[in-house]
């Protein structure tokens, strides 16, 4: 291909998301996910080599050191500058700086991105293993709130209770359930959904966001819609975007190539 590449990977608990990203038009190029399991580097791998070549690979890893240095070694041998946790380019005011979780900043760095004119401050929403719901006022990070996603609560329920089901969650669960693996549903998605709102409100208030931006992302996002579980004040509007960490990736790659 003739247009200059960057490759952006997630490596989380569940799963490994990649993004090919064209540097000239900051466009998505194409998207890949990957089980997190043995051999997934290879998959990786196996994945980026029908490019040609990348001028920059970047990777977020929230994963065991084990399966991290899997993932980064297989990279590292596609070719092109590999930054493990490239700056996010925040100023990051919490106690530990050092142990907020990569795909937490990158996120952050994604609405900067995505809407760099915003002056009410961000409350940024990834709902995926985890929920996080992180306060974002200009460019310094303030620090959140970290939450069991869906699916960890209906699997700890099952495996930590004698007749309870394992559930699927999904959209559009009624609070009502009518017989015990409806409760149970109800419980993690409506649940879930109170959590988050919950969360994104008192996140904002404590970060002193009068009217707050959320900007949503995470493969559980759609149990937070239809509808936004964030309509209605303090809240200014929701920003969906699927690939925000990744995003936040990428223009962390682009400062420290110089474009």
């Amino acid at each position: 291909m003739d247009m200059e590449l960057a490759l952006t990977a997630d490596l989380g608990n569940s799963r490994l998301k990649l993004c090919v990203w064209s540097l000239d038009r900051k466009v998505v190029v194409e998207r890949a996910t990957f089980d997190v399991e043995l051999g997934v580097g290879s998959r990786a791998v196996e994945f980026a080599r029908k490019y040609r070549s990348f001028l920059a690979i970047g990777m977020s890893s929230v994963a065991s050191a084990a399966r991290e240095s899997e993932v980064a070694e297989a990279l590292r041998g596609i070719g092109g500058r590999f930054e493990l946790a490239p700056d996010a380019g925040l100023t990051i005011d919490v106690r530990e700086p050092a142990r907020v979780g990569r795909d937490r900043l990158y996120a952050a760095r994604g609405a900067l991105a995505a809407e760099s004119t915003c002056d009410t401050g961000f409350v940024i929403v990834d709902a995926g293993t985890a929920l996080t719901v992180d306060a974002l006022v200009g460019s310094t990070f303030l620090g959140g709130a970290i939450a069991p996603g869906p699916t960890l609560l209906a699997r700890a329920l099952a495996e930590h209770t004698a007749r309870l089901p394992l559930v699927e969650p999904s959209v559009g669960t009624p609070a009502l359930g009518k017989d015990t693996e409806a409760a149970v549903r109800a419980g993690v998605v409506v649940g879930f959904r109170g959590a988050a709102r919950e969360l994104a409100l008192r996140v904002a208030s404590e970060a002193g966001i009068a009217r707050p931006t959320v900007v949503l992302t995470g493969g559980a996002r759609a149990l937070l819609e239809t509808p936004s579980v964030f309509t209605g004040a303090p809240f200014v509007r929701v920003i969906e975007d699927e690939d925000l960490v990744h995003r936040g990736l990428f223009a962390a790659l682009e400062s420290m190539i110089g474009r």
